[in-house]
């Protein structure tokens, strides 16, 4: 349930706000529209403060209106983006590049905590001191997983990224280990679950987890479905991306939606023709739901390079029920992948 989410998202806001008198007998979710629209007003003046690429752009404008930041600019004018001395921001990870020069993102050690802390609550949901968990993700984002993994208690293999003829290879290690709980790709989990199919067809022992994390991909819905299937567990997914701090939110099993993180993000959805903010309700035949829009993402808590309006190429729109986790914290639908993800990132 994504009320773990909830309790440190209310002790993040306690830290900040200690204890305010004009704070007491409010909703979290009334702290949390407060503690947004100050640390926006924070983030603005640090920003005008410190980088000169957002000196310029912001100048008097109120947030509303300042010009959203765009992946080519990011690529183009990077250092301008600093807010402290490169030695400080010591963390780069790159990010896109497939079709261009990829982006890079700065972090401070401090930025880097944020993210490994906040991966330590979200992956409470998946996992427990009692799981055996393997972890099929390289780079900067397994690293920052394995870690969370082990605050939480669970064993944590780390494997790293599979290559393509791995699968067989990694059910022996899953049986033989009594793996429990998998955080892999799609694409990866895809492979493991046709294979764990071939094995069952020929007599094999049978592959059944607790629970899979499903990150770095778009995932379609009859993948999920094939995967619970097939494995006879929960899958949950993840959303994020480098600029953001590799995660936004996740999925608490409940509901399709991901919980967003927002002692750390503000998140806008606009229409990306107009520029304008989509309308809360949608007009159509989907009650319940926003219009879908771009997902423009404002970091709340970044020293080394923080993103103002930050246009990401992603597409959702915004889950209005509440969630039968009881959780507080916004929702977004599935993300699905616009022209600027696919093709600018």
């Amino acid at each position: 349930m994504a009320l773990e989410l909830d309790i440190w998202t209310v002790e993040k806001l306690s830290d900040y706000f200690g204890g305010r008198p004009d704070l007491a007998g409010i909703s979290l979710r009334e702290a949390i529209d407060k503690y947004t629209a100050e640390k926006l007003a924070e983030v603005l003046e640090y920003a005008k403060a410190n980088s000169s690429f957002y000196k310029e752009k912001i100048g008097d404008l109120e947030f509303t209106d300042i010009p959203f930041t765009t992946a080519d600019e990011l690529r183009d004018r990077e250092k301008e983006f600093l807010c402290v001395e490169p030695g400080e921001a010591g963390l780069v990870l790159q990010t896109g590049g497939t079709t261009g020069k990829p982006k890079s993102i700065y972090f401070t050690e401090e930025d880097y905590r944020l993210d490994e802390e906040y991966f330590a609550q979200a992956l409470r949901l998946v996992a427990d001191e009692t799981e055996k968990v393997l972890v099929l993700v390289s780079g900067s984002m397994g690293k920052n997983l394995a870690e969370a993994l082990k605050k939480i208690g669970a064993q944590v293999i780390e494997y790293g990224q599979p290559g393509k003829k791995e699968s067989e290879k990694i059910l022996k290690l899953i049986r033989a280990e009594g793996v429990t709980t998998i955080v892999a790709s799609a694409t990866h989990m895809i492979a493991l679950a046709r294979q764990t199919e071939k094995e069952m067809e020929a007599g094999m022992e049978d592959v059944y987890l607790r629970s899979v994390l499903l990150v770095g991909e778009f995932v379609p819905e009859n993948t999920v479905l094939m995967l619970e299937d097939v494995f006879q567990c929960m899958v949950f997914e993840h959303y994020g991306m480098v600029e953001m701090g590799q995660s936004c939110g996740i999925a608490c099993g409940y509901s399709r939606g991901y919980h967003i993180r927002e002692a750390d993000l503000y998140i806008e959805l606009i229409n990306p023709l107009t520029g304008e903010v989509v309308p809360e309700e949608s007009g159509k035949n989907t009650p319940g739901f926003s219009n879908y829009g771009e997902i423009v993402v404002t970091t709340l808590n970044r020293r080394g390079m923080p993103l103002i309006r930050y246009r990401t190429g992603d597409f959702s729109r915004w889950i209005l029920t509440d969630c039968p986790c009881g959780s507080s914290l916004k929702m977004l639908d599935k993300v699905v992948p616009g022209d600027g993800r696919m093709d600018n990132r």
